[in-house]
């Protein structure tokens, strides 16, 4: 018998039972003896948004090597796992803190996307801070789908769009088709048509939508978002999705409808809020990166006996 240690928290938030739930398995010795079946099983038994499992790199550049599963399938890229796994990293002693105990440190992590930096910020020792640099931006041109997309959210026509964002699909590493909605309350009225959206799934190649309005709850907040998946992925509705965060932002900069830095929140209508710290480098019409950061609380810690 195996003992498979495993630390779960919540991300994208400072409170326990906010943010997003993440189950890290962080002892790479035994994750080793674990072969993608098992891990699939794990992260189904799990039943969260996603586990990671941490492992030796396979290139020297990277300190760790993140495998990153939904109850569904493994993802190349995420965001709230990626913070979280590199919040509770560094509270294990991971990744050294700055001579003073407070400052930035910059790590090479390994994902199945490939070699991207992580930033880590300490205050008095300890991490408080995560920030990913995602994958390659990209973002479409304007989707002439506002009916589809109504009837799958369970919207009116007019709901749909309304302060200058298109529906579109954009990219930062996984693929999401951003749909823009008029305000809070159409965000909060949602009633998924599980078929409608299999019909959006289906026609853009991706796994999920991610639906965003101006309007927002916390002052500290530039847009509100939910994100639903398709059966692939294994979860209906995510509390902070930092892999359609990144896209989100590069689509909000492309079509010059934010700043440079902003949050986004998302959350609140399941009784999670989060807050989603974006950072995107480039301008209306062309983004060239984009940062996804936030911090993470220990819920509990826990063992895994197979």
């Amino acid at each position: 018998m195996t003992t498979y240690k495993f630390i779960q928290c919540d991300v994208f938030t400072n409170q326990i039972f906010a943010g997003n739930p993440l189950a890290v398995f962080h002892d790479e010795v035994a994750n080793q003896s674990l072969d993608d079946a098992m891990m699939q099983k794990i992260a189904r038994e799990m039943n969260l948004s996603e586990t990671v499992f941490v492992l030796p790199p396979s290139d020297p550049k990277a300190l760790k090597r993140l495998r990153i599963f939904t109850p569904g399938m493994e993802l190349p890229m995420a965001g709230h796992p990626v913070v979280g796994t590199w919040n509770m990293l560094a509270r294990l002693a991971v990744v050294t803190p700055p001579a003073s105990g407070t400052g930035g440190v910059t790590i090479q992590q390994e994902i199945k996307l490939g070699i991207l930096p992580v930033e880590i910020d300490f205050a008095d020792g300890q991490p408080v801070k995560v920030t990913m640099t995602q994958g390659t931006p990209s973002v479409g041109d304007p989707l002439e789908e506002v009916e589809l997309c109504a009837r799958a959210l369970g919207l009116s026509e007019e709901e749909i769009g309304g302060w200058g964002l298109p529906i579109v699909l954009a990219s930062t590493g996984v693929p999401y088709q951003m749909i823009p909605v008029r305000d809070k309350a159409a965000l909060s009225r949602i009633k998924v048509n599980y078929q409608a959206l299999a019909e959006i799934i289906r026609k853009v190649d991706d796994h999920a939508v991610y639906v965003v309005t101006r309007e927002t709850h916390a002052p500290n907040a530039f847009v509100s978002a939910r994100m639903f998946a398709g059966e692939s992925i294994g979860v209906g509705e995510d509390p902070a999705t930092g892999s359609a965060a990144g896209p989100c932002a590069a689509a909000l900069v492309h079509y010059g409808l934010a700043p440079s830095q902003f949050v986004i929140e998302q959350g609140v209508d399941m009784g999670r809020p989060s807050y989603i710290e974006a950072t995107v480098e480039g301008e209306t019409g062309k983004v060239n990166v984009v940062r996804i950061g936030g911090s993470a609380v220990t819920v509990l810690n826990g063992e895994l006996n197979l």
